[in-house]
């Protein structure tokens, strides 16, 4: 499925408020096929992928296209988007996969960060064995909601990418595996060293 067009045109339509006040970037087939790419083969019977702040689906659409052919495992998606215009375009990606893949689609509308820390502060059960991300990119206000609901469950950080990170990190099941797209400001400074701390305690770096 060619979701490039779909991109541009939604791109091109999305108010420019909006997008920046969300810290919306949108994904190029050809990274987010990149992206795919860097995973191994999936071992699992079962593969329980997490795509959050999903767009379009694009990233989606590339994990399924490498992985989800063939003899694959069945694939459910768990999908969050909160802008409506972009979330009735993932409905019908998931749609489109739908009809020759064996795939189980759930999209929420919800915040993910409220949504994520709900899970690990109520003892959720349901874990992910993939995640695959372009988080939105926007600074996180010292006294907002977000910062208070990320320290209850353990998180500080001042950004919202490296926030989505860390909960999809909290939310994997034991060797799961994420591949995102973040800046390297994560690499230094002393605002990001509770997130790298986080990182560390919690996960290898493979690439």
């Amino acid at each position: 499925m060619h979701l490039d067009p779909i991109r541009l045109d939604v791109s091109a339509k999305l108010d420019r408020e909006q997008r920046s006040a969300l810290g919306q970037f949108m994904t190029p087939s050809r990274v987010a096929d990149f992206m795919a790419g860097l995973f191994p083969p999936p071992a699992n019977p079962t593969i329980r992928l997490l795509d959050a702040g999903a767009g379009i689906g694009s990233l989606t659409a590339a994990f399924l296209e490498r992985w989800g052919q063939g003899d694959a495992p069945g694939i459910e998606v768990t999908a969050f988007e909160i802008d409506p215009v972009l979330r009735a375009r993932l409905a019908d990606t998931l749609a489109h996969y739908r009809q020759t893949l064996s795939v189980d689609g759930h999209i929420h509308g919800t915040d993910f960060i409220e949504e994520a820390v709900n899970r690990l502060q109520f003892q959720d059960g349901r874990r992910f064995t993939h995640a695959i991300l372009n988080p939105p990119y926007k600074k996180i206000a010292t006294q907002s909601r977000h910062r208070h609901l990320l320290r209850a469950v353990g998180i500080e950080t001042v950004n919202l990418y490296s926030a989505f990170v860390a909960l999809a990190i909290a939310l994997m099941e034991p060797g799961g595996q994420i591949v995102a797209i973040i800046p390297r400001s994560f690499c230094n400074g002393p605002y990001y060293k509770p997130f790298r701390d986080f990182v560390i305690e919690r996960a290898a770096v493979r690439h």
